[in-house]
Protein backbone atom coordinates (compact mmCIF):
# COMPACT_ATOMS: atom_id res chain seq x y z
CA UNK A 1 0.00 0.00 0.00
CA UNK A 2 1.46 3.35 -0.57
CA UNK A 3 1.99 5.86 1.55
CA UNK A 4 -0.77 8.37 0.25
CA UNK A 5 -3.46 5.61 0.50
CA UNK A 6 -5.65 5.68 3.32
CA UNK A 7 -7.37 2.29 4.90
CA UNK A 8 -10.61 2.54 6.90
CA UNK A 9 -10.69 1.74 10.61
CA UNK A 10 -14.23 0.95 12.38
CA UNK A 11 -14.14 2.05 15.63
CA UNK A 12 -15.29 -0.82 18.40
CA UNK A 13 -17.63 -0.04 21.03
CA UNK A 14 -14.98 0.51 23.82
CA UNK A 15 -13.61 3.39 21.35
CA UNK A 16 -10.36 1.76 20.56
CA UNK A 17 -9.34 1.10 17.16
CA UNK A 18 -6.84 -1.86 15.56
CA UNK A 19 -4.26 -0.25 13.57
CA UNK A 20 -3.26 -2.62 11.23
CA UNK A 21 0.29 -2.08 9.35
CA UNK A 22 -0.15 -2.91 5.88
CA UNK A 23 4.03 -3.64 5.39
CA UNK A 24 4.51 -5.86 8.41
CA UNK A 25 1.27 -7.14 9.27
CA UNK A 26 1.36 -5.60 13.28
CA UNK A 27 -1.39 -4.96 15.13
CA UNK A 28 -1.76 -1.52 17.75
CA UNK A 29 -4.92 -0.96 19.95
CA UNK A 30 -5.10 2.58 20.62
CA UNK A 31 -7.69 4.64 22.44
CA UNK A 32 -9.89 7.29 19.96
CA UNK A 33 -12.31 9.04 22.64
CA UNK A 34 -10.23 12.15 21.23
CA UNK A 35 -11.34 11.81 18.22
CA UNK A 36 -14.92 10.91 17.98
CA UNK A 37 -17.24 13.69 16.16
CA UNK A 38 -14.98 14.25 14.16
CA UNK A 39 -13.92 12.30 10.50
CA UNK A 40 -9.89 11.57 10.98
CA UNK A 41 -7.29 10.08 9.09
CA UNK A 42 -4.20 9.83 11.11
CA UNK A 43 -0.69 9.32 9.69
CA UNK A 44 0.77 6.33 11.62
CA UNK A 45 4.36 5.32 11.87
CA UNK A 46 4.81 1.61 13.07
CA UNK A 47 7.59 0.05 14.76
CA UNK A 48 8.54 -1.45 11.57
CA UNK A 49 9.54 2.29 10.51
CA UNK A 50 6.86 1.98 7.82
CA UNK A 51 3.86 5.17 7.49
CA UNK A 52 0.89 4.55 6.47
CA UNK A 53 -2.71 6.50 6.35
CA UNK A 54 -5.61 5.13 8.33
CA UNK A 55 -9.40 6.69 8.49
CA UNK A 56 -11.27 6.77 11.70
CA UNK A 57 -15.22 5.29 11.23
CA UNK A 58 -17.30 6.38 14.23
CA UNK A 59 -20.28 4.70 12.07
CA UNK A 60 -22.73 1.93 13.88
CA UNK A 61 -23.32 0.41 10.50
CA UNK A 62 -21.97 -0.09 7.65
CA UNK A 63 -23.45 2.87 4.73
CA UNK A 64 -23.46 1.82 1.73
CA UNK A 65 -23.09 4.33 -0.98
CA UNK A 66 -25.76 4.15 -3.70
CA UNK A 67 -27.60 6.12 -6.84
CA UNK A 68 -31.18 5.23 -6.08
CA UNK A 69 -34.12 7.08 -7.58
CA UNK A 70 -37.08 7.61 -5.86
CA UNK A 71 -39.80 10.06 -4.52
CA UNK A 72 -40.57 12.02 -0.73
CA UNK A 73 -43.92 13.04 0.61
CA UNK A 74 -42.76 15.48 3.38
CA UNK A 75 -45.82 15.21 5.89
CA UNK A 76 -44.42 17.88 7.93
CA UNK A 77 -44.54 20.27 5.18
CA UNK A 78 -48.49 19.76 3.95
CA UNK A 79 -47.31 16.39 2.10
CA UNK A 80 -45.15 18.30 -0.46
CA UNK A 81 -43.41 15.72 -2.54
CA UNK A 82 -40.89 15.42 -4.96
CA UNK A 83 -38.03 13.30 -6.66
CA UNK A 84 -34.72 12.82 -4.84
CA UNK A 85 -31.47 10.26 -5.16
CA UNK A 86 -30.42 8.25 -2.52
CA UNK A 87 -26.81 8.29 -2.08
CA UNK A 88 -26.39 6.47 0.36
CA UNK A 89 -28.06 3.77 2.88
CA UNK A 90 -27.85 1.63 5.97
CA UNK A 91 -29.86 -0.44 7.75
CA UNK A 92 -30.51 2.47 10.30
CA UNK A 93 -31.43 5.50 7.76
CA UNK A 94 -30.27 6.84 4.41
CA UNK A 95 -29.18 10.28 2.92
CA UNK A 96 -30.72 12.00 -0.52
CA UNK A 97 -30.37 14.73 -2.33
CA UNK A 98 -33.23 16.81 -3.87
CA UNK A 99 -33.74 20.23 -6.09
CA UNK A 100 -35.98 21.34 -2.67
CA UNK A 101 -32.97 19.81 -0.02
CA UNK A 102 -33.55 23.12 1.29
CA UNK A 103 -37.23 22.98 2.19
CA UNK A 104 -36.10 20.31 4.93
CA UNK A 105 -35.76 21.06 8.24
CA UNK A 106 -34.60 18.59 11.26
CA UNK A 107 -37.65 16.37 13.06
CA UNK A 108 -40.04 16.17 9.95
CA UNK A 109 -41.59 13.61 9.04
CA UNK A 110 -41.48 12.14 5.56
CA UNK A 111 -42.22 8.84 3.52
CA UNK A 112 -39.77 7.67 0.98
CA UNK A 113 -40.17 5.14 -1.95
CA UNK A 114 -37.53 3.76 -4.14
CA UNK A 115 -36.62 0.50 -5.72
CA UNK A 116 -33.29 -1.16 -4.56
CA UNK A 117 -30.73 -1.87 -7.49
CA UNK A 118 -31.15 -5.64 -6.95
CA UNK A 119 -32.22 -8.73 -8.84
CA UNK A 120 -35.43 -8.06 -7.72
CA UNK A 121 -36.08 -4.39 -8.01
CA UNK A 122 -37.02 -4.62 -4.44
CA UNK A 123 -39.16 -2.24 -3.20
CA UNK A 124 -39.14 0.17 -0.36
CA UNK A 125 -41.54 2.48 1.02
CA UNK A 126 -40.68 3.85 4.46
CA UNK A 127 -41.24 6.41 7.20
CA UNK A 128 -38.04 8.44 7.96
CA UNK A 129 -37.41 11.45 10.57
CA UNK A 130 -34.80 13.88 9.44
CA UNK A 131 -31.89 14.03 11.51
CA UNK A 132 -29.53 16.54 9.26
CA UNK A 133 -30.06 18.93 6.77
CA UNK A 134 -27.02 19.96 4.31
CA UNK A 135 -26.67 22.97 1.17
CA UNK A 136 -27.37 19.62 -0.72
CA UNK A 137 -28.31 16.71 0.97
CA UNK A 138 -30.78 15.65 3.62
CA UNK A 139 -29.60 12.27 6.09
CA UNK A 140 -32.61 10.76 7.56
CA UNK A 141 -33.37 7.65 10.24
CA UNK A 142 -35.63 4.87 9.22
CA UNK A 143 -38.91 4.97 11.92
CA UNK A 144 -38.55 1.28 12.61
CA UNK A 145 -35.03 -0.29 11.57
CA UNK A 146 -35.76 -3.34 12.85
CA UNK A 147 -38.09 -4.31 10.17
CA UNK A 148 -35.44 -4.22 7.53
CA UNK A 149 -32.96 -5.96 9.76
CA UNK A 150 -29.73 -7.49 8.44
CA UNK A 151 -31.55 -10.32 7.86
CA UNK A 152 -33.70 -8.30 5.33
CA UNK A 153 -33.93 -7.28 2.10
CA UNK A 154 -32.53 -3.90 2.74
CA UNK A 155 -30.06 -5.36 5.43
CA UNK A 156 -28.54 -7.78 2.83
CA UNK A 157 -28.43 -5.04 -0.24
CA UNK A 158 -26.16 -2.97 2.45
CA UNK A 159 -23.97 -6.04 3.15
CA UNK A 160 -23.47 -7.24 -0.44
Amino acid sequence: MAESEVSKTYVRPDNTAVLNCPHCGRQKVIPVDSFRGYKHKLKVKCSCSKKFMVSLEFRKRVRKKTFLRGTYTNHSKNNSSGNLVIRDISVGGLQFTSLDAQDFRVGDEVTVEFALDDEHRTEVNKEVTVRDVRKNSVGCEFERSDEFAFDGPLGHYVMS
